[in-house]
């Protein structure tokens, strides 16, 4: 995967410019700290408690970008999003993905989760996958329009399949895309357009 281009600068819809790059072992503070802030709303939905110091130290600890690739976003010092490529290195799944997307509350529809988005595609298409799934609640409705928006379609949906943080069943809903036809769309499309920024220093 072409990981040597990162970092890289480039510019939402209001004006404010974005880093993007893979998580290192130097991100645990901020990447807590981001965590945190979000709304209990939205961390009810989350797989692992993030508000916890040990699931974000496990993470740091076991980078392993070929199984799991984090990209965050850095808006000044502060990790705005996070957008997560599963794979399966072996077995009968190895040419699915899955991606899971988190951002900043304040950056909503300013174009950010669409930006980490179409980078975690890059990457997938580097990685030879050849399908993208993305799993979230039937109560998680900005995710489930964010991916409406990028061609995803329903698969399934399991009913009372899934445990929020308070214990709560909700249903879980799956929903995928084929990557080729994916990216083709991102490639000709303006609404997937981000100006970028070399650099600095």
């Amino acid at each position: 995967m072409l990981l040597k281009d990162y970092p890289k600068v480039f510019e939402i819809r209001v004006g404010v410019k974005v880093v993007l790059k893979p998580m290192t072992l130097e991100d645990a503070k901020p990447l807590s700290d981001f965590f945190k802030s979000l709304p209990e709303e939205d961390r009810l939905f989350l797989k692992d408690d993030v508000t916890k110091k040990e699931v974000i130290d496990s993470w740091v600890k076991n980078l392993n970008y070929d199984r799991v690739l984090p990209m965050l976003a850095w808006i000044g010092d502060e990790v705005a999003g996070d957008a997560t490529l599963h794979r399966n290195e072996h077995g009968w799944m190895k040419h699915i993905g899955e991606i899971r997307i988190v951002t900043d509350s304040r950056y909503r529809k300013t174009g950010l989760s669409l930006l980490l988005a179409r980078e975690i595609f890059f990457l997938a298409v580097q990685s030879r996958l050849e399908k993208i799934v993305a799993e979230m609640t039937l109560d998680q409705k900005s995710a489930i329009r964010i991916f409406e928006k990028l061609g995803f379609k329903q698969e399934a949906v399991f009913k009372n399949h899934v445990l929020d943080l308070k214990g709560r069943k909700r249903d879980l809903l799956v929903m995928s895309k084929d990557l080729a036809e994916l990216w083709q769309e991102i490639q000709e499309s303006e609404f997937f357009s981000f100006p970028t920024y070399p650099m600095e220093g």
